[in-house]
């Protein structure tokens, strides 16, 4: 096992809340080093949703997800962090190293990084699409079946089947049509759809001009194809009718199913299932010097929004940073 140098603050995660904690800690001249699972900066947001229009980050009227991530990288590397990706979060233990009491963190590569705070920016943690329930459905990965919507090139004059009824199905549906070959067939189990009105509204207008085909209740009940998809059945689970529709892109848009990881067994109190317990005056856990900021920290009354953990991030640093040097958390202002 190889270790490296002792830094200020361990930030896990490289997300743009972990990108946010690097620059306020590289502002106050803290050491930092981040510890990302993914093999790309950005976490979440660039590996799940890069060409989708982000609307609720301030300062940004509307912005694509992988513009938003290099701001924040641009931003939050400037200090000069040093970033370890692909590198997934194991073990965490306290030493005593030269009569300072510091924290070690193994990972799944066999290196360990010591510091002396650790900040916790892993979003919803360990994260997998929940799968439709079709016989040997994981075959079909790589010939068809999409669980992301990375680059919408992908899709050019792709005969598209999206499956789901939140946000993210409603929102491609709309986002593909001048990509895909149309009409985009959109299924969900149910009548009513989870996401937002103005965007059940529009596929609903563009089901009438021809660019979307809505199925509901209905549910995929099988693949076929030739090496590579090529139709799906669908059942109305209403009436019992089965149909088959071509299909070389079924994207399934049906949510994550997330666990914190090893984190869960660090002795650290939890919120829930899937959250860390802080105290948002200061971000801090139970636990002494670690924090935790962004989607995996919780408490009463939280909001899981990017600028909520973008705002979150600045506490947990300042506070991170003014207990290394036991003195008062400030803001430390960044004009000139």
């Amino acid at each position: 096992m190889k270790s490296d140098g002792v830094v200020d603050i361990t930030v896990l995660g490289a997300g743009p809340v972990g990108l946010s904690t690097a620059y306020y800690a590289g502002h106050r001249d803290a050491t930092v080093r981040i510890v990302e699972s993914l093999e790309q900066i950005g976490g979440q947001v660039s590996a799940v949703y890069p060409e989708k229009h982000v609307y609720d980050v301030a300062g940004h009227p509307k912005i694509l997800g992988q513009k938003l991530t290099d701001l924040c990288a641009e931003q939050g590397l400037q200090y000069g962090a040093d970033v370890r990706l692909g590198e997934e979060a194991k073990e965490l233990s306290r030493i005593e190293r030269d009569g300072e009491e510091l924290y070690s963190l193994e990972t799944d590569r066999g290196n360990r990084y010591l510091s002396r705070a650790i900040v916790i920016t892993a979003g919803h943690g360990a994260f997998e699409p929940r799968k439709l329930g079709v016989e040997g459905i994981d075959g079909w990965e790589g010939r068809g079946l999409h669980y992301f919507v990375r680059e919408k090139a992908t899709f050019a004059g792709r005969r598209c089947v999206i499956v789901g009824g939140g946000d993210s199905a409603l929102d491609w549906t709309l986002g593909l049509q001048d990509t895909a070959r149309l009409p985009i067939t959109l299924v969900h189990r149910r009548d009513r759809f989870r996401a937002l009105e103005t965007s059940v509204n529009e596929a609903r207008r563009l089901a009438a001009d021809g660019g979307v085909r809505i199925c509901t209740p209905h549910e995929v009940r099988g693949i076929a194809g030739d090496g590579s998809m090529e139709s799906v059945t669908l059942e109305n689970t209403a009436t019992g009718e089965v149909e088959e529709v071509p299909c070389d892109a079924l994207i399934t848009l049906l949510g994550f199913v997330s666990h914190l990881g090893a984190i869960a067994q660090w002795n650290i109190e939890l919120e829930g299932k899937r959250q860390i317990r802080v105290d948002p005056m200061t971000m801090e856990t139970n636990a002494p010097l670690i924090f935790a900021a962004g989607d995996v920290a919780g408490y009463p009354g939280k909001i899981t929004l990017i600028t909520i953990g973008m705002g979150e991030a600045a506490i947990a640093a300042n506070n991170a940073v003014a207990q290394i040097r036991g003195e008062k958390a400030q803001p430390k202002y960044s004009t000139d």
